[in-house]
Parts: C-alpha cells; structure tokens; sequence
C-alpha cells in the first residue's frame, strides 16, 4: 500500500497591471513568496502569452499554483519578450515594433549623405564662395569710400563740368554764328535779285519812252 501524502492544491488569481508605454509594454504579475524557478512563462504560436507557477506552503503536501494567459499586442516584437522576478512582482517586458522603419531609414541616409566626403567638399565650396562673395563686397566699398571723400577726385569732376560747360558754350557759339553767315548770305542773295529786276524794269520804262517819243514824231511828219 502506497503511503505517499497527496498533494493538494490550491488554487489563486494573482494581481495584475499592464503599463503601456512608447516603446514598450509591461505586464506586471504579484506573486509573493514565489521564486524564479517556480514561475513559467511561455508564448505560443497564436500569440497568447501564458504564465503559470507553483510553490509549497509549509512542510506539508499543500501547494498554491495559477495560470494566467495574456493576448500580445499586434505590434509587439515576440522575439525580445523578457521576464524578470523582483520584490515579489514579475515582469514581462514586451517591446513594441518600429512601425515607420522607411522614416528612419532616410534619416540614417540624410545622416551619412551629409558625412560623406562629397558633401562635406560641396559645403567647403559654398562656404568659401560666400567668403569670396564678402570679400569682394568689403573690397569694393573700402575702394569706394576714398572715392567719395577725396578732395583731388572733387577738384577733378569740378575741372570735368567746367570743361563740359566751357566746350558747350563753344559749340553754341559756332551754331550762333553759323545762323547769322547763312542768314546774311540770305540777304545778299535778296538784294541782288532786287537790283537785277530794278534794272530790268529801268530798261523796259527806257524802251516804252523810245517807243512812245518816235511814234510822236511820225505823227507829226504826217
């Protein structure tokens, strides 16, 4: 006859609370008195979490054990799943999938295009570019400001408009006195025809008086 003590046992819920977060969710399962040994935690193919354990109480043949199962998230990466007993409390740590890897996939390319040599020499080159651009600007306003300030290069532009006035005065004048040669030519010109046909008319009166004196005198014959 078999005289091995039955084991009887017992039966219990432990406490639970699950914390979402961003990257992660934790399931927290309160089993005091337990040991990592005694506690089991599996994940099987339809993605249901399950979690089991037992213990003795005392000396005698009185055992405390439960099973809890536990639906994993959608996005949860089952393969990074951890468990860890501490203070009487188990966690199940389940990481959550990166669920825009093509995101941060351009970042890493942006990230090493802007590393690499190509990049760094075409930043160099627009960088010294602006450079010679400033440059360029400060030289020009610095030759510039004496321009402004200078005494000689006043003299000289008062020298330039004296000498643009005087050279226009000059052509005024030989445009005046062309006028008055064209117009005095004008008027000799006038006289001159005046005089010819004064002439003409002196010869015609001569010959109307012959002719008017010899046609008396016939007259007087008869």
């Amino acid at each position: 006859m078999d005289s091995t003590p039955t084991q009887v046992y017992e039966d219990f819920v432990p406490s639970t609370k699950l914390v979402q977060e961003e990257h992660f969710d934790t399931l927290h399962l309160t089993l005091q008195g337990f040991k990592k040994e005694e506690l089991r935690v599996e994940l099987n193919k339809t993605g249901i979490l399950k979690i089991s354990g037992q213990r003795p109480v005392g000396m005698s043949n009185k055992w405390r054990r439960f099973q809890k199962e536990f639906p994993v998230a959608v996005n949860c990466d089952r393969s990074k799943i951890s468990a860890k007993l501490e203070n009487g409390i188990l966690h199940v740590k389940q990481p959550k999938m990166i669920t825009s890897p093509v995101k941060k996939d351009n970042k890493l390319t942006a990230t090493l295009a802007e590393n690499t040599p190509a990049a760094n020499s075409q930043t160099t080159t627009l960088r010294d570019e602006f450079s010679k651009q400033d440059n360029a600007g400060t030289d020009t306003s610095s030759k510039e400001e004496p321009k402004t300030n200078s005494p000689k290069n006043s003299e000289q532009t008062e020298a330039k408009s004296s000498s643009s006035s005087s050279s226009y005065s000059e052509s005024t004048d030989d445009e005046t006195i062309g006028n008055v040669s064209c117009l005095a030519a004008n008027m000799k010109k006038t006289r001159k025809v005046m005089k010819m046909t004064l002439v003409a008319l002196s010869v015609l009166g001569i010959g109307l008086y012959v002719a008017n004196v010899m046609k008396s005198a016939n007259e007087a014959e008869k």
